[in-house]
This record gives structure tokens, C-alpha cells and sequence, in this order.
């Protein structure tokens, strides 16, 4: 009698141990959710936290938000002058003047020099093709109705002719530093980018391994692939580069 009294103790163990086992199995034909979308409290917004597979089969790759100065440049045309009265800037200097537009005029640091270019690009004096260095000047006083180009805005550059390698009337190259350089920004691929059906800017940032937070962000400019952010998150955060799209799609049930 003692002995079917452990016998039926035996079973039960045994059973208890692999009732849980069994649970966990999935049943044929079940569905395994490639992604799970979870609100954030107090937010418009959902943290995206795929399985492994997921994530493989996307391919996903990210790369770190960098924060560096950048160097914002543009080279315009120029012409050598001098004011109506023959009265240059001074003894040995010149004036290079530069027409733009109100809004090219407008994005140009005129506290930075610009820089001096020959036209001629089979020059072969070294020296010649470095250029020389120009400060922003007041120029010459020109009646409005005298000035053939009034509607666009004039720059002025004074610079150093001891040597006389520039001529009055001479064509130019000017190389013009723009607003914002020398200046920290944040920088990521623009392959990182997203735009929402309200053509709104996006990352997904990957806070922990698996998780994805759609974060939004202001471009300033796009460069080589770069884009110029002048809103974003912190430096060093690490951000998708590919699969974004799909991340988004498994966010809101808006296809790519």
C-alpha cells in the first residue's frame, strides 16, 4: 500500500515539472510578433522593441550622433574695383566686390575673410592658387542710381595688391565663409533621417539593445550625405542608420 502511495507521489512531481514545459510551447501555427509597441507615458510616442530575428532580417545598423565644428563655405564670382573717383581702399590694396542675392547675403559670416581665387585653373604658381585672404570692407560709396546691379546686395573685400597680381575690372573667384562656421554641431548620417506623412524630421534612437525611440529633430542643412542638425539629441546618441523606415512602419502601421 506504502508503495502505490510513492508511486502516485512520483507521478505527481513528475508532472508538476513538465505541466510548465509544456505551456511554454508554442501550438502549431502559431504567430510569433516580430515587434512589440508599447506607448510611452506621457507622450505621443512608442518605444519599438523587436526580437532578435526581427532585428536581423532587417539589417539594422546604427551609427553615433557626432558633435564637431563644421566649416560652411561657398565660392561666387568676383570683380576687382575701385570707387568712381579711382580712390582705392588704400596704398597696395584692392577691393573685390561680390553681388548676391538678399538671401545669400543674408547667410554669409562677413566677420570671417573670404578668400581670393585666380580664374584660371591651369595656374601654376603655388603661391597663386592658395589664394589670398580678404577682409569684409565697406567699399566705395556708389549712388543707388548709379549701381547697374541695385537689386541684388553688394560685398566688399579689401585686399593686399603689393605685388599687383590683381588688376581693376579682373574676374574672380571668392570663397565666402557662411554662418555657422567654427561652430559645434550635431552631425548623423542623413541615411538616419525619416520623414513622417506630415514631411515632420525623425531618429530612431536605440537606447538599449532591441529598443527603438522615434525622437525628432531639426535639419539645418544636408551635406556629403551628412545631415546638419540644429535640433537633436545629445551627442554620442546612437541613432538608425538603416531599417529606420521599417521601425516606423512597426510604429504607427504606416508603410515606407
Amino acid at each position: 500500500m506504502r508503495h502505490n502511495h510513492l508511486l502516485a507521489f512520483g507521478i505527481l512531481v513528475i508532472a508538476s515539472l513538465l505541466l510548465p514545459a509544456c505551456t511554454q510551447t508554442p501550438t502549431p501555427g502559431e504567430k510569433i510578433v516580430p515587434a512589440h509597441v508599447e506607448q510611452i507615458e506621457g507622450t505621443d510616442l512608442k518605444r519599438v522593441t523587436l526580437t532578435e530575428k526581427a532585428a536581423e532580417r532587417l539589417d539594422l545598423q546604427t551609427a553615433p550622433l557626432r558633435e564637431e565644428q563644421v566649416v560652411r563655405t561657398r565660392t561666387v564670382g568676383g570683380v576687382v574695383v575701385a570707387s568712381p573717383e579711382g580712390v582705392g581702399p588704400g596704398p597696395g590694396k584692392v577691393w573685390v566686390r561680390v553681388l548676391l542675392t538678399e538671401s545669400d547675403f543674408n547667410q554669409v559670416d562677413r566677420s570671417q575673410p573670404a578668400l581670393i581665387l585666380s580664374l584660371d585653373d591651369d595656374e601654376e604658381d603655388g603661391d597663386e592658387a592658395e589664394g589670398l585672404s580678404a577682409e569684409a570692407d565697406e567699399g566705395p560709396e556708389v549712388d543707388d542710381g548709379e549701381d547697374d546691379d541695385s537689386a541684388e546686395a553688394a560685398l566688399y573685400y579689401v585686399v593686399d595688391n603689393i605685388d599687383n597680381r590683381l588688376v581693376l575690372g579682373q574676374r574672380v573667384f571668392v570663397e565666402l565663409s557662411l554662418a555657422g562656421t567654427g561652430t559645434p554641431r550635431k552631425i548623423i548620417p542623413y541615411a538616419a533621417v525619416i520623414y513622417d506623412p506630415q514631411g515632420a524630421t525623425w531618429v530612431y534612437t536605440n537606447p538599449e539593445p532591441l529598443v527603438f525611440v522615434r525622437q525628432p529633430i531639426v535639419v539645418d542643412y544636408i551635406e556629403n550625405e551628412l545631415a546638419i542638425l540644429s535640433e537633436g539629441p545629445d551627442a554620442d546618441t546612437v541613432v538608425v542608420t538603416v531599417g529606420a523606415a521599417e521601425l516606423f512602419g512597426a510604429e504607427t502601421g504606416v508603410s515606407k
